[in-house]
């Protein structure tokens, strides 16, 4: 896997671990500890596979793999109960104001991402892939 894979794992790990608490501060986990608590296992894990893919660990591709399914699956329900939320202009949850299209575009961003980088981690060739290729 390429060193560009291993630095894209690291920043979307720190998206997922820093980015909900930079958007909605510590204080929200009051008031929805499920989303502030998937967020921080998907960063966590995302950063577990890229360390054990820098250190060359015989199980780096399978966490990766999980890693990105995990990003790709969780962002799923966000994006898109946000999106359909926005097109039938009916609030679902009181948190989620359904005229910030700017939160549904990087939702859609980071939702996409995850299925590219997931795609890419299931088609490593081998899980001695060189971080420097």
């Amino acid at each position: 896997m390429t060193r560009v894979f291993l630095i894209s794992t690291y920043m979307m790990s720190a998206v997922f671990l820093f980015g909900e608490i930079a958007r909605r501060g510590w204080s929200y986990f009051s008031i929805n500890t499920t989303t502030m608590v998937e967020d921080l296992i998907c960063g966590g894990l995302l950063f577990v596979a890229a360390t054990m893919l820098l250190k060359g660990h015989q199980r780096a591709k399978l966490m990766m793999v999980g890693a990105w399914g995990y990003a790709f699956g969780g962002m799923f329900v966000p994006f898109f109960a946000h999106l359909e939320a926005f097109i039938r202009g009916v609030a679902i949850r009181d948190d989620h104001p359904i005229d910030d299209v700017g939160s549904i575009i990087l939702k859609g961003v980071i939702w996409s991402l995850c299925g590219v980088f997931f795609i890419i981690a299931l088609g490593a060739s081998s899980t001695q892939d060189s971080v420097n290729d």
